[in-house]
């Protein structure tokens, strides 16, 4: 009978060291990606998907954040412990027999905003600008900023011309 109460007493303590904002809700504020549409260079109000992309963050062990995709938009992740991120951007035809990699460094402000106790912060980027790497051979031919300020994913942040 003892054995029971303790083990009732124990699982009634295990939930209640639990509170209600300990847990960061589904659909919560959190730090937004970089959002990036390509389009024509001879018609920039139309899309235009890049086929075999692959982008490779460009810092420490060049992790792939894109790989092969054919796709006219891409949502990407800044680093929240520095003030730049540089990637790597890979156009490869499809037979594999031409790969053309530009380097694109973006360039920010970063702000830490406080959400709450369980989610903790975000991270907000202000002052977003870029730098590509000088090639004559770059496929990515014009960089247009559209906000200077990555706050959330609801708008397109970067468009690039191809």
């Amino acid at each position: 009978m003892i054995k029971k109460i303790i083990t009732l007493l124990l699982i009634v303590l295990a939930f209640n060291g639990c509170t209600r904002d300990d847990i960061c809700p589904e659909g919560s504020d959190t730090t937004p990606l970089l959002i990036i549409v390509f389009k024509d260079i001879l018609d920039p109000s139309e899309a235009k998907a890049v086929p075999n992309l692959t982008v490779r963050a460009d810092y420490s062990n060049n992790v792939d954040v894109l790989v092969a995709a054919n796709t006219d938009s891409i949502a990407i992740p800044l680093r929240t412990g520095a003030d730049d991120t540089r990637f790597q951007f890979i156009n490869e035809n499809e037979d594999g027999t031409f790969t053309n990699v530009d380097i694109l460094s973006f360039l920010y402000q970063r702000e830490d905003v406080y959400l709450n106790r369980a989610c903790g912060f975000k991270t907000i980027y202000n002052q977003l600008g870029f730098n590509l790497e000088g090639d004559p051979n770059n496929w990515l031919l014009n960089i247009q900023i559209e906000t200077q300020t990555v706050e959330d994913e609801t708008e397109t942040h970067v468009t690039i011309l191809h």
